[in-house]
């Protein structure tokens, strides 16, 4: 596990007003707007986001995913008057890559955030995939197109996703795509991989992010790839030595008290690790002691490590003494409130599993007061209620935050627990919009009809789910994206 040392680390959101700001950014007019508008571009990102939902291996743990979008967020501080809608998403694929698709979906793989050593390496990639999206270098490849439809702009995207994680894939996808000239496409985007370098400096330096850590990460990529061949992120982010040097003079000019670490980066970090680590060796070769810990506080984190292995190993008992301990440590350090998060979420988690459901919900509640929109949390919570046969108080807590927030997961939870509780119109009415959510919309469908024959409360019900169908059938009826 990463260490990291033991302060208060405060997030500067603004940065200091003497740092100037001397990287241009380009014109958003470009030519690319006569093919594709903002408008278009994030119907089509919604369209690929639903595409990457149904069908991507997806890290589903909210912990990780409402991590790495509060990461995105940050590096779009500066930029909050933009069109395009960002979205972050986390691949369960242990290869390092990431990429970005027009309408602002990007996605990384969570091998990166395994090779990545710091908060500010992982913000250097994933700030150099947003600048693409705000060059508009991905809109700029339709430009040989004569119209946009979603057709021809889903091949492309399936190109460059294909060329990503498999040769033999992308021979297969070039040969199906006949509106563009795909490889050329890819060609396009290495082009413009200099121009996403500097936008994206300047994008963790109004972060307030070490804009040092890309040249950095670059190294350590180089270096592996030198000793062990070809890396899956080289294959769209071809490095050189003066690309290396440019990012390095680039960061140069930026002086300030960069942030360059954070917890949640490293909690972060260990959970994402323990997925892909031979967890019993770890267990029998780790030496835990909390007095240690105590006067060694980084071993927090690895401590941390050890207490998610144990219940990876269903030692459920062993892990919640872990956990104990933790918090007793921190219990007089209030400023260390992300730390305590992390910890409190796998004592209940080690508390479900081990089916103590009451322990588990007194412990998430408690938690929710203090965060009470953190899907992470309630993601959580509804699943200790439903553990409990809470049905009803899980229902109450999330459909609210679903109707705001759209979040698919919570949405299989509140369908699980309307069956539960055999309100069988719910329970279909929230699996379609989980469908709708992932793209499936003949199923969606499917199961909002099945809602509509068990409404048992209604017009007004029935009108809601019948908007909801007319919706599906005028997206399937679109060819355009207008």
């Amino acid at each position: 596990m990463k260490a990291i040392i033991y302060t208060i680390i405060i997030v500067m959101i603004t940065i200091n007003s003497s740092i100037g700001h001397n990287i241009v950014v380009p014109r958003i007019g470009d030519t690319s707007s006569r093919f594709m508008s903002i408008s278009q571009e994030n119907k089509l990102g919604s369209i690929i986001y639903s595409q990457i939902l149904g069908s991507f291996n997806l890290v589903t743990d909210p912990l990780i995913t409402g991590y790495v979008q509060m990461l995105g967020n940050r590096l779009l501080v500066s930029d909050y008057n933009s069109s395009i809608n960002y979205r972050f998403l986390v691949a369960k694929n242990p290869t390092i890559n990431a990429f970005a698709t027009p309408g602002g979906v990007i996605v990384i793989n969570s091998g990166l955030i395994q090779k990545t050593k710091t908060e500010a390496e992982l913000a250097s990639v994933m700030a150099h995939e947003i600048a693409h999206v705000k060059a508009r270098h991905l809109s700029r490849m339709h430009e040989e197109s004569s119209g946009v439809n979603i057709s021809s702009a889903l091949s492309v995207i399936a190109t460059i996703v294909a060329g990503m994680y498999s040769t033999d894939a992308l021979g297969k996808t070039l040969a199906t795509t006949q509106q563009v000239n795909a490889q050329k496409q890819i060609t396009f985007m290495r082009e413009h991989e200099k121009e996403a370098d500097r936008l994206a400096i300047n994008i963790m330096v109004n972060a307030n992010i070490n804009p040092n850590a890309m040249s950095e990460f670059f190294k350590t990529l180089q270096k592996e790839n030198n000793d062990s061949g070809a890396l899956e992120f080289l294959r769209t982010h071809p490095l050189t030595k003066n690309r290396i040097a440019e990012t390095q003079n680039l960061a140069s000019r930026y002086k300030g008290n960069f942030s360059n670490d954070s917890f949640a980066y490293q909690f972060t970090s260990a959970r994402v690790s323990i997925e892909r680590i031979n967890t019993r060796i770890f267990i029998s070769s780790y030496k835990y002691n909390p007095e240690i810990t105590k006067i060694t506080p980084s071993k927090i984190i690895d401590d941390y490590g050890y207490s998610l292995a144990l219940i990876k190993e269903k030692k459920y008992k062993k892990a919640t003494i872990v956990l104990k301990d933790l918090l007793n440590i921190l219990s007089d350090k209030r400023e260390l409130y992300i730390i305590k998060k992390y910890i409190s979420v796998a004592l209940s988690e080690a508390y479900l599993m081990n089916n103590n459901n009451e322990k588990a919900i007194s412990i998430l509640e408690d938690l929710h007061n203090i965060y009470p929109t953190d899907n992470a949390v309630l993601y959580y919570l509804s699943n200790a209620y439903i553990g409990n046969k809470m049905y009803k108080q899980s229902i109450d807590k999330l459909v609210p935050y679903v109707i705001e927030h759209k979040d698919h997961r919570l949405m299989l939870k509140i369908s699980e627990a309307a069956y539960k509780l055999k309100e069988q119109s719910l329970g279909h009415e929230y699996r379609g919009e989980y469908l709708k959510i992932i793209g499936s919309f003949n199923s969606a469908i499917k199961y909002y009809k099945l809602a509509l024959q068990y409404n048992m409360k209604g017009k007004t019900i029935d009108d809601r789910i019948s908007s909801k169908i007319r919706e599906i059938e005028r997206l399937q009826d679109s060819k355009e994206i207008l």
